[in-house]
């Protein structure tokens, strides 16, 4: 897996509309490459790991929202998304989960109150997977899973488009 899978799920969910959060989201992938990289044995090297990592599953997180909330418009999944966002100007794991425990109830809301239909199924389930992953190697996982069904819905929408469009 590399950053372009990762750029292509993100340019393929957002719109230009969207630009600056796309230019948030779009370094997280390398950024944690990077870190990965120039990682040494130490504890100071390790943060930084760890922090590059939780960053990229709150720009997978953002991005999973962002599908859920273009699925039904649901504002639970929008104020899901805008507290990852908010997590995102965090400077270090412990500030992340600090803002993420604060209204950590959005969470439980988002499961509770969602008119769930298969294709909210199947963005929850890996909203889920991005919240347990531990590895790069999961989250690659979920990066390819993601963008294959972001593709799929565009499929669809263009799909009920040409359904909807009267025949001459």
């Amino acid at each position: 897996m590399s950053a372009s899978s990762y750029q292509q799920l993100l340019t393929h969910v957002f719109t230009p509309a969207d630009a600056a959060l796309q230019d948030q989201l779009f370094p997280l992938y390398q950024d944690l490459e990077t870190a990965l990289k120039e990682a040494r044995p130490g504890r100071q090297s390790q943060e930084n790991v760890s922090f590059r990592f939780e960053r990229l599953r709150l720009g997978l997180g953002i991005t999973l929202m962002q599908l859920l909330t273009d699925l039904g418009g649901d504002e639970d999944s929008a104020l899901v998304r805008d507290l990852l966002e908010e997590a995102l100007a965090a400077t270090s794991v412990e500030q992340i989960d600090k803002v993420i425990q604060k209204k950590s109830h959005l969470f439980e809301e988002l499961y509770t109150e969602l008119y769930v239909n298969a294709d909210a199924e199947q963005v929850l389930a890996l909203f889920e997977t991005t919240l347990h992953a531990t590895t790069q190697q999961e989250t690659d996982q979920v990066i390819t899973q993601t963008l294959q069904l972001a593709q799929d819905l565009e499929f669809h929408a263009d799909a009920s488009d040409e359904e909807d469009s009267p025949e001459a």
